[in-house]
């Protein structure tokens, strides 16, 4: 089977990380793949996939050429969008999808078409604002999927298990629990740890946030950094946290004992090692793809999240925190809104989709308000170094992984839709 997957994001990885695996894993099975693929994207694929890409740039009609010439040469058995529904975007990627008469033409092939769903946007009509609405007025209504095309669902972040009114199939692409080798994770931690009984925190933040925190003029990740020193300063022990961003977003800083530091790209096993190597890996992304395979390695994971408005942070915070909070308000006016994940909000979205319904995965990590002051701060204390709370949580994911490691990976759902036998409906 010839499998041609499609990654035209360009401002993040997930996806295509998502579509690396299941290319990994369809290798591995014997089939061909191929892959269309932004600059971005090539980027995480070229030292597995080199000499199997072909590049999409930033000029729709010369890319409309690449992928006709693509399919006349490859002639695909089957075609994997990455995730369909996020091609309709209007920037962030290689233009192809809004290009004038490709869909009819992709409409009118006689091969077998799949998108992963990674967030729930291929489940129907819907639409999110690409920000918080109060500081923008970009909006983007995503189309109800051509009838033809088949759901496949990533896992994680999905339920593995049935989920009423879900449309597709769920897979998965790794065999879980994911680990890597003691070695790893001792190098992992001698490079970053200035002394061997710290606690290594990971902190991912997405190129798509930073870059519209940035475009936005938000101030939020400017005084972030603070706020975590201020938290993970009193657990009374060296605490390094590594913040995966830019390359400078944070800023680095120490304060009693607690190191804050940021690094910029790193290489698909580098990242594995970060994670697995660290006591806890936090994010401000309640749907973020690191978060799912943090679970799937039994880490201990928390995602700091806002509830509350200005108005409410006024009588909830103080010291610091509110201290913090002032200054992100008057930097920024209307930096400082209720958000799931950071920056677009997305509060009301996440109770619309289908992803977190019934949703096991739920319960495989922690939630804090990241303004939470002293509930925050023991909440933290609490998930690096209390065995109880680390042990409950560890029992939660493993539920979980349980759960993914009893449905059928990627490559035999993909077997069964190319040769007709259903499986992405």
């Amino acid at each position: 089977m010839k499998v041609l997957l499609v990654t035209p994001v360009d401002v993040g990885s997930g996806e295509t990380v998502t579509a690396r695996y299941l290319a990994a894993l369809l290798t591995r099975n014997g089939h061909r793949v191929h892959f269309l693929a932004s600059a971005f994207a090539t980027r995480f694929l070229q030292d597995e996939f080199a000499g199997n890409i072909s590049a999409l740039g930033q000029d729709g009609p010369a890319n409309v050429v690449t992928w006709a010439r693509t399919l006349d040469r490859f002639k695909p058995d089957v075609i994997v969008f990455a995730d369909y529904p996020l091609m309709f975007w209007s920037s962030g990627l290689a233009p192809l999808a809004r290009e004038p008469g490709w869909e009819e033409g992709l409409l009118e092939t006689d091969i077998p078409l799949v998108t992963l769903d990674h967030f729930g946007f291929a489940q129907g009509e819907m639409g999110i604002f690409l920000g918080p609405p109060h500081l923008t007025h970009q909006y983007h209504r995503f189309e109800a999927l051509p009838e033809r095309m088949q759901i496949m669902l990533p896992c994680p972040m999905h339920a593995p298990g049935a989920v009423a009114g879900r449309k597709g199939t769920p897979f998965r692409y790794w065999d879980v629990p994911l680990t890597i080798a003691p070695q790893v994770r001792a190098a992992t931690r001698s490079k970053y740890l200035r002394h061997p009984d710290d606690l290594l925190v990971v902190h991912i933040v997405s190129n798509w946030a930073w870059q519209s925190a940035e475009t936005l003029q938000l101030t939020f990740y400017r005084y972030l950094g603070a706020l975590l020193l201020h938290y993970l300063g009193s657990l009374g022990r060296g605490v390094t946290i590594v913040s995966l961003n830019n390359g400078s977003l944070l800023g680095a800083a120490s304060r009693n004992g607690a190191h804050l530091t940021d690094i910029g790209q790193v290489t698909p096993p580098e990242f594995d090692g970060l994670i697995f190597s660290s006591d806890l890996m936090l994010t401000e992304n309640k749907v973020s793809i690191s978060m799912g395979k943090a679970v799937c390695g039994l880490q201990a994971t928390a995602v700091l999240k806002n509830s509350h408005g200005i108005l409410d942070l006024m009588g909830l915070c103080s010291g610091p925190v509110w201290e913090i909070v002032s200054a992100m308000e008057r930097d920024r006016l209307g930096s400082v809104f209720p958000f799931d994940v950071y920056p677009t909000g997305m509060q009301d979205t996440l109770e619309s989709i289908v992803l977190y319904r019934d949703n096991p995965l739920t319960d495989g990590f922690a939630e804090l308000e990241v303004f939470g002051g002293a509930a925050t701060e023991s909440g933290l204390a609490r998930l690096l170094t209390d065995a109880a709370t680390r042990e409950e949580l560890q029992q939660k994911q493993k539920r979980y992984v349980d759960a993914l490691a009893a449905i059928d990976d990627g490559a035999t759902v993909l077997e069964r839709i190319a040769t007709g036998r259903g499986g992405g409906a």
